[in-house]
């Protein structure tokens, strides 16, 4: 003992250098566990939440219109707004079966009849891979939003950054009370029914579906007379128009008809569709539709002048 108590006298200073130093060391020790167990848990917070926001680019300024100027009101915005994000993040994390439950009835039944061609057609050619998107309204009247929708390749997580994207256009509608999504530049369907005639031709303009670049009238139209009749021979571009309260023409995309769309044989009667070039833009008003080179077949050739007759429908 007395050795021991000589020991500790002429070297305490160094002994008590080593204690404290073990104490600073296990102090130390502890605290660097402690941040790795919080980074730990913080990695596993992140990754079990990276499915559902990692992909999802904010949309608060969405409510402002990029073409109109005017704003959302921000109960219909926030509403529309979630609905919107939720379709599209349901794509972005490949879950297109519940996204196809939110498209409109109209687009449906133009587009994707069925889950297989909406997957098929319109979730596999923009969400393939790791994506993310982002929204803004685009432009209001007459109660229609339209929202531009960018979809990109997550730079996040493909660790590479590219100006690509896929530009799409949607419109939200109420169906039985529940938001519904129209896609693919498509703004919706109007019922028109309104019938015209005269001695030669019954027409009747059932519905209008409207896109963002052009509008696809739906017509029944019978030829009341015993000859054929071409309701539109081709011979310039601008015989078979549209045309709005403010006097301006939009004609047919009357090349994408068939030969069979325009010719009717005496008293036939048929549905044709008919695409017109006229853009959707704000208090857009359409008044009438125009045929104005109607000619009997007998008659007609492309060697010969004929002038066609005229048939107009007041909408």
């Amino acid at each position: 003992m007395h050795k021991l108590l000589r020991y500790y006298n002429q070297n305490r200073i160094k002994i008590w250098v080593i204690l404290l130093a073990i104490i600073l060391g296990w102090l130390l020790l502890q605290v660097v566990n402690s941040a790795f167990r919080d980074q730990a848990n913080s990695n596993e917070e992140n990754n079990n939440n990276q499915e559902t926001t990692s992909n999802v680019v904010s949309y608060r300024n969405e409510s402002k219109s990029i073409i109109t100027g005017g704003s959302v009101s921000s109960t219909y915005s926030e509403e529309v707004g979630t609905f919107i994000n939720q379709f599209f993040t349901y794509c972005i994390n490949h879950e297109p079966q519940k996204a196809y439950n939110m498209v409109s009835n109209d687009t449906k039944q133009l587009l994707y009849q069925t889950e297989q061609l909406f997957e098929t057609n319109y979730y596999s050619n923009r969400f393939s891979g790791n994506k993310q998107f982002s929204f803004q309204s685009w432009s209001r009247s007459d109660g229609l939003y339209i929202y531009q929708v960018r979809i990109f390749d997550n730079m996040l997580a493909t660790g590479q950054t590219s100006d690509n994207y896929v530009e799409e256009y949607v419109t939200v509608t109420v169906e039985s009370g529940e938001y519904k999504l129209n896609l693919n530049s498509y703004l919706g369907r109007e019922q028109i029914n309104i019938k015209s005639e005269d001695d030669n031709f019954s027409v009747q303009v059932v519905n209008v579906d409207r896109y963002l670049d052009y509008e696809i009238y739906t017509l029944n139209i019978q030829n009341k007379t015993e000859e054929t009749m071409l309701l539109d021979t081709r011979r310039k571009t601008n015989t078979c128009y549209v045309e709005d309260k403010l006097g301006n023409k939009f004609e047919a995309l009357l090349y994408e008809n068939s030969d069979n769309d325009l010719e009717f044989a005496a008293k036939e009667m048929k549905t044709i569709q008919i695409k017109f070039s006229d853009s959707y833009r704000e208090g857009l008003e359409i008044k009438s539709i125009n045929f104005t080179d109607i000619v009997n077949s007998s008659e007609y050739s492309q060697d010969t002048e004929i002038e066609g007759q005229t048939f107009t429908v007041e909408l």
